[in-house]
């Protein structure tokens, strides 16, 4: 499994590809599309999916340009299928950005527990509420892929449209503390860290915090 990072995008987001022989996944959509072509490029992939770990504007804004440039599959949670349409749940409407403030919707609606398939890379879903309703995490193999629900010594912001502290802090000791200690969080923003790492020392969620 290759895990490519491409930073930099809208307000310093993540975008990630991960493959296997030749074909891969895109998680998330903040850089624009010659980034995301490029670094596919660069180890001669082909992209077949895009999950998107939520409905912000700073991980959808480029997806449907780069739809423009290659077929690919598009994936968010039922929950945040509405973010792509409602400029006030994407947070456009108050954002100053030129371009679409809505996008095309979704090829499909994601549930706790699916699972997509990509060159026999397996990508579990899991439902983790409370930066957005509809967040999401990406479990492959022992790496996930947290989105803004979990950060290197840090959580999602909850003071948006759809956000709850109880519900994050929730989703994260019972969905993602749960896992091995030793499993690779890549966020949706800044550097990568550990499971283990983040139930002993995360100042907003411990796993001893009552």
């Amino acid at each position: 499994m290759v895990i490519q990072c491409i930073p930099n995008g809208l307000v310093q987001s993540n975008v990630y590809l991960v493959s296997e022989n030749g074909k891969g996944v895109m998680i998330d959509c903040g850089c624009p599309p010659e980034k995301v072509l490029e670094a596919a490029g660069s180890k001669d992939i082909e992209i077949k999916h895009v999950i998107l770990t939520h409905g912000h504007f700073d991980h959808i804004y480029y997806i449907d340009q780069l739809r423009g440039f290659i077929d690919v599959k598009v994936h968010i949670h039922e929950n945040d299928a509405e973010c792509l349409s409602d400029p006030n749940m994407n947070g456009l409407a108050h954002f100053p950005v030129q371009g679409s403030f809505t996008f095309k919707a979704a090829d499909n609606l994601l549930k706790d527990g699916d699972t997509i398939e990509c060159s026999g890379l397996l990508f579990k879903i899991i439902h983790t509420p409370g930066h957005t309703k509809g967040g999401i995490c990406i479990l492959v193999n022992n790496v996930l892929f947290t989105g803004d629900t979990l950060f290197n010594a840090s959580i999602g912001r909850t003071d948006f449209p759809g956000g709850s502290m109880s519900q994050i802090v929730k989703s994260i000791k019972q969905k993602l503390y749960t896992l091995p200690d030793d499993t690779t969080v890549y966020p949706g923003h800044g550097i990568k860290t550990t499971i283990g790492y983040e139930k002993r020392n995360n100042p907003f969620c411990r796993a001893d915090d009552n």
